[in-house]
């Protein structure tokens, strides 16, 4: 193979120690001419496509004709950017020769002669169909997961709002205890729509806020797009739900012309301050007691942020100020460790 290789002319002018290289990769290696065509296959690339017959199957054949239809188009895309100098990569579905289904991790690249002209373009294809199985696996383990989480927050609530109403107990209570569920349930629904990997700041607070936000408040939101992990967007959303139905039933939201404003922003030394900012609303006191809210907000946020978190009841409206290294956003449990 490899004196045909020579004598054919088509890597001649790069030697026979650039030869060796080829033969040597553990990926499919191919030669394209200028026209697409299928110049040369390494021994290695032959194996993981399963081709007995090089020269009679796939020799000076239109490299993109090996593709399948749904995967032709990244493939031709890929040589076209090649043949006018650029490079690129895909990762596209091709079965073996004999039929086996593989999916390729693919670099295009041009091969330029001493004058800067492509003469020729290499293509390497790397089998990745053990990652792609995996990740399959890991996508439907996440998917069944997020089903039954759904499911079981559904059936809590449920039994929650029956058991608490037969108790008869208080229908503010029951509203509270709801809300937090809901807050936990919209974060979950963010968290799934980026697949469990992180959640947005913005959507979190928004989140928080969408269902108390009306034409009679203004409510400002306003800050860099910062990702949190699943652990600690779940404590913030908590939070910020908290100090919502704060405002609802005690600041500046419990009144027309009430204003809030959330911001936050990164302080040198890779520090996170935010801060929840009220105005307009009736004057404000420090209740006489700490409830379950306040323990959120002062201590279950603080905690899991390694933080610091200050409520100030300043007359003309509270004041939340929370700061935190920005590190800490992106904890990982262990559940999430495992996924990756």
């Amino acid at each position: 193979m490899g004196q045909e290789l020579m004598d054919d002319g088509v890597l001649a002018s790069a030697g026979a120690y650039f030869h060796s290289v080829l033969e040597a990769s553990q990926d499919c290696i191919r030669v394209i001419s200028r026209a697409g065509l299928i110049e040369y296959m390494n021994l290695r690339g032959r194996e993981l496509f399963e081709i007995d017959d090089f020269d009679g199957r796939n020799r000076d054949r239109y490299w993109p004709d090996m593709w399948p239809p749904e995967s032709r188009p990244a493939v031709e895309d890929a040589l076209n950017k090649a043949l006018a100098g650029g490079s690129s990569s895909f990762r596209a579905l091709c079965p073996t020769a004999k039929g086996n289904v593989r999916w390729w991790d693919t670099t295009v690249s041009p091969v330029l002669d001493e004058a800067g002209r492509v003469v020729r373009v290499l293509a390497a294809s790397r089998d990745v169909t053990a990652a792609m199985l995996a990740e399959r696996h890991r996508q439907l383990l996440v998917n069944e997961l997020n089903h039954r989480v759904k499911n079981t927050l559904a059936i809590v609530q449920s039994i929650a709002a029956q058991s608490l109403r037969n108790a008869g107990v208080d229908p503010a209570v029951r509203r509270a205890f709801e809300g937090r569920l809901m807050a936990i349930a919209a974060t979950h629904n963010v968290l799934t729509d980026e697949n469990w990997a992180a959640a947005s700041l913005r959507q979190i607070v928004e989140g928080s806020l969408r269902p108390y936000r009306n034409a009679d408040h203004a409510v400002r939101v306003d800050g860099p797009d910062l990702m949190v992990s699943p652990k600690p967007a779940v404590v913030m959303a908590l939070a910020f739900h908290e100090l919502a139905i704060n405002a609802l039933k005690y600041g500046a939201l419990s009144v027309p012309g009430g204003k809030v404003e959330v911001r936050w922003t990164s302080q040198p030394g890779a520090r996170l301050l935010v801060t929840w900012t009220e105005r307009g609303g009736p004057p404000v006191a420090r209740p006489s007691r700490r409830g379950f809210g306040s323990r959120i907000i002062e201590l279950a946020l603080a905690s899991e942020l390694d933080g610091e978190v200050e409520l100030d009841y300043r007359p003309e409206g509270l004041v939340c100020t929370l700061r935190a290294p920005l590190a800490a956003l992106d904890r990982v449990d262990a559940f999430m460790a495992l996924q990756a």
